[in-house]
């Protein structure tokens, strides 16, 4: 598997001493988790474990390559918190089953005091006593923000395009290209991103889950597809993969 290398940076390097400060709090990683409704097929893991990335700082980007590489989003953890054990993602990461996580922190200020004045309340609970000492409130901690990406790697595709529909209001209508999965029908056949298509065989693409419907019932199969690029419209044929 090859990605970007810009991605092929272990979280080991990120440069942070994280110790476990806020593992009192529970995982943050999976107290923030947002999961993602993935509906194609998933490919079983290459490595038991998986694998920790640091991402950049332009998340878009970062999203763009993984559809490239033929992974989707599972879903993502974002927040704010002291210093994270790393060892608390790459849990997360093995329960909630992804292949990969790309995550980025970034310094984001000091602690706020009530957050210092919590944690003395609660190192009096675990020492049964009432008294909260405010000599010994933390000084100078600084807080970060997590963001944390997890992924899964697909079957191979029939087709090979993540699509979003065209806004109404465009003249081209059809589904918009964008990400074409790297080595996949759609690149062979010359598909790029933003690219809009119309149709691939008799099938209309007026609605989303019609890119489904076409990839059924042409896998295997060379077809016509007609896009649009650039406001001119074009047709190429397509070979399918066929059914994994």
């Amino acid at each position: 598997m090859r990605l970007i290398s810009t991605l092929m940076m272990s979280i080991a390097l990120l440069g942070f001493n994280m110790q476990a400060s806020v593992a009192d709090a529970g995982n943050p990683y999976a107290a923030a988790y947002k999961p993602l409704e993935l509906r194609a097929k998933i490919m079983p893991p290459e490595d038991p474990e998986p694998k920790i990335y640091k991402g950049t700082d332009n998340k878009d980007a970062d999203y763009q390559r993984m559809l490239a590489d033929g992974y989707d989003l599972l879903g993502f953890s974002s927040f704010d918190d002291g210093e994270v054990p790393p060892q608390l993602l790459t849990e997360h990461a093995r329960a909630v089953k992804a292949h990969l996580v790309l995550v980025t922190v970034s310094r984001s200020g000091d602690v706020p005091a009530s957050i210092k004045i919590d944690r003395l309340r609660q190192k009096a609970r675990e020492q049964n006593t009432d008294t909260v000492d405010l000599s010994d409130i933390e000084q100078n901690v600084v807080r970060y923000n997590y963001h944390a990406s997890y992924w899964v790697k697909l079957a191979p595709p029939l087709i090979g395009v993540h699509v979003r529909p065209s806004a109404k209001d465009d003249k081209e209508q059809g589904q918009v290209v964008v990400a074409v999965i790297k080595r996949s029908p759609a690149e062979k056949a010359g598909l790029k991103e933003l690219d809009v298509i119309m149709s691939i065989g008799e099938d209309l693409l007026e609605k989303p889950e019609a890119l489904a419907a076409a990839a059924k019932r042409y896998a295997g199969q060379t077809v016509d597809v007609h896009y649009i690029r650039n406001g001119v419209v074009y047709k190429t044929a397509m070979t399918l993969n066929q059914a994994y």
